[in-house]
């Protein structure tokens, strides 16, 4: 679809009911901020985007898209660029680049691969019975093979796949997913559904490659009752866990493969292993190859400034919202992988909000007087949010300016799928005075403003927050199901509730820009309205390990019989998203908590080897 027809379909949706007029600014005028707004988002999460994916054609696109609207709107370029000088040393240009990049990750390319075994015709086919993972790193091998069951040495009351000293050296490891089975797939060690950590890829791994295997081969056991089982996953977006190849195989390539080199049923095979202890040279020479390139990927926080001036110039305010979303699903989908998300409401519609914005404000700042104070706002798309807040972490790390000098950070995350007019409204308790100097913009709004007793929700401002600035949060009040599915499409948005959502916040920012600054105030100090704790109705039932540091939760226990042990959450698990919002700390995890009321059904992500896995959780009493 080409953009000269999106934004006709903007002009007949303008056209085609009344919609509201703000009189708040005379720059204001809904008509035509609701037809940009719709033209800003359409684009935005328009297929040929590629889902916003880091790393992607569409990604880039996007950042164009953004850099172009920013310069039109009479922007500068946010950040610097590092000149040479003629002495050889490094000069930082500030205001030069509209372009921050970061190293996100490495991204595998597969150059070479091959995995036969004689006597097996025809070998096996890459990328169709077997795959180079991103698990572990490239080499040629030529050798032996030898099953070592389910690879693991520490199962319970002695539990081991090995025989005490073997030794591995010089041959390839062929070992089953997961861990030893029941009847019907499931695991014999884990009282809830699904596996417990011995079956992590790392803890496997390692029981190969310390006992000098030279390569692995992981088989999907059949049977397993784990939808894992099904796919050929790659990881090629995980962590490495070894320097030596790691490959994945199919159940029937591996059936194939362990039936013909011992001459037993995969059943038997499965129950051989099930037993431990079942270490068994396989016939027929193997030959593995493994050659990778690891290409490291670039995200960019876009960003343009619109200068302050007078007294208050040196005073700053960051408006932003990620501009990324997750491409094909490989991470973070609720549906599982394999098709376009396009990613409408998170947050190609907090995007627009911020190019919007900055148009808006842009032409409100050119009309105050030439005497008048007003500080410096950042207006900043930020990448790589839903793989961990990357770009605001790196941004609060590497600042344009002193964080000290961030007077307040306002952020957009999914604000175009609002419903009965209502809008979260977070972060009026973060800074001093906050409530009542912005209470008049708030009163002006036809929207209904939900606003928390505490702050709640986890996306960029977090990284502003964990950094002592106040912040300003909004989000849709009430969460709907296409939440990182492939529905999250434009036709379904509010582009008139969004629109009044940016009229609001032009209203706020004008405000901010000359106000009384806003001190921080820390969590330790924030006074809610009410206990969050005494909000709490419902029984999760996981106890956390707080030695585990990084984003999200980590999960020490699993209460039998609990919400969390019915839906599957084994110990070992981080929990990283809670339906719809990313966790990164028990913090922000509590106020998501007290909103819900026994046997409410929420969707929960948590990480599990590698890969993020959603569970549907029907919430107990507590």
């Amino acid at each position: 679809m080409q953009i000269v027809t999106l934004c006709g379909v903007a002009a007949a949706l303008s056209a085609s009911g009344a919609l509201a007029q703000s009189s708040s600014s005379p720059v204001l005028d809904f008509e035509s901020d609701h037809r940009v707004f719709t033209a800003h988002v359409s684009y935005l999460a328009n297929d040929f985007m590629d889902g916003r994916v880091p790393g992607s054609r569409g990604a880039e696109i996007a950042r164009q898209y953004a850099e172009t609207a920013f310069e039109n709107s009479g922007l500068i370029p946010a950040f610097s660029t590092t000149e040479t000088a003629e002495d050889g040393t490094e000069v930082a240009e500030p205001f030069a680049s509209w372009r921050q990049p970061f190293a996100l990750g490495g991204r595998v390319e597969v150059s070479a691969a091959e995995l036969s075994v004689e006597g097996i015709a025809g070998g096996f086919e890459h990328e169709e019975d077997f795959a180079v993972t991103g698990l572990g790193g490239e080499g040629n091998f030529t050798g032996e093979a030898v099953f070592v069951g389910y690879s693991i040495d520490n199962g319970p009351d002695g539990w081991s796949s090995y025989p005490e000293d073997t030794d591995l050296s010089g041959s390839i490891a062929v070992m089953l997913r997961f861990e030893p089975m029941n009847a019907d797939g499931t695991s014999q060690w884990s009282a809830a559904t699904g596996w417990s950590q011995m079956a992590s890829f790392d803890n496997k791994l390692n029981a190969a490659f310390s006992r000098g295997a030279e390569a692995v081969v992981v088989i999907n056991t059949p049977g397993a009752a784990d939808e894992r089982a099904e796919r050929l996953s790659t990881f090629r977006g995980s962590g490495r866990s070894a320097d030596s190849p790691v490959f994945m195989m199919t159940q029937d390539a591996g059936a194939a493969w362990l039936e013909a080199a011992t001459g037993s049923t995969i059943d038997e095979v499965i129950s051989m292993a099930n037993e431990g202890g079942a270490v068994k040279a396989l016939t027929g020479e193997v030959t593995a190859v493994a050659e990778v390139e690891r290409e490291t990927v670039f995200a960019e926080n876009v960003g343009g400034v619109l200068p302050g001036r007078g007294d208050l110039a040196n005073e700053w305010l960051v408006i932003g919202g990620h501009i990324d979303h997750i491409g094909m699903g490989d991470f973070g989908s609720r549906w599982g992988s394999g098709k376009l998300h396009p990613g409408a409401d998170d947050n190609a519609s907090g995007t627009a909000a911020v190019l919007l914005l900055a148009d808006l404000i842009k032409r409100s700042y050119d009309l105050l007087p030439d005497d008048a104070d007003a500080r410096s706002i950042a207006f900043i798309c930020f990448d790589a949010e839903e793989s961990g807040l990357n770009g605001s972490r790196y941004y609060v790390d590497n600042p344009i300016v002193p964080i000290d000098d961030h007077a307040l950070m306002i952020n957009f995350d999914m604000i175009g799928r609002i419903t009965n007019d209502r809008l979260l409204l977070s972060g009026l308790e973060t800074g001093t005075g906050l409530r009542e100097m912005l209470q008049p913009a708030m009163d002006r709004t036809e929207l209904e403003l939900v606003i928390p007793s505490s702050m709640n929700g986890a996306s960029d401002h977090s990284s502003f927050l964990s950094r002592g600035v106040p912040i300003l949060f909004s989000i849709i009040a009430d969460f709907h199901e296409d939440y990182h599915t492939p529905d999250d499409v434009v036709w379904k948005l509010n582009t008139e509730g969004a629109t009044q959502t940016c009229h609001l916040y032009h209203d706020i920012a004008m405000i901010l820009a000359s106000g009384e600054r806003p001190q921080i105030i820390t969590a330790g100090n924030r006074q809610p309205q009410r206990s969050v704790m005494s909000d709490i109705r419902v029984r999760f039932g996981v106890s956390p390990d707080y030695s585990v540091e990084g984003d999200g939760i980590a999960i020490d226990s699993v209460a039998e019989g609990g919400s969390a042990a019915l839906a599957g959450v084994l110990p070992g698990d981080t929990l990283v998203r809670w339906d719809g919002q990313k966790l990164t700390d028990i913090e922000a995890w509590m106020p998501l908590l007290g909103r819900h009321e026994p046997g409410d059904v929420v969707n929960i992500g948590v990480l599990r080897d590698g890969e993020e896995v959603t569970l549907e959780v029907t919430l107990q009493s507590r």
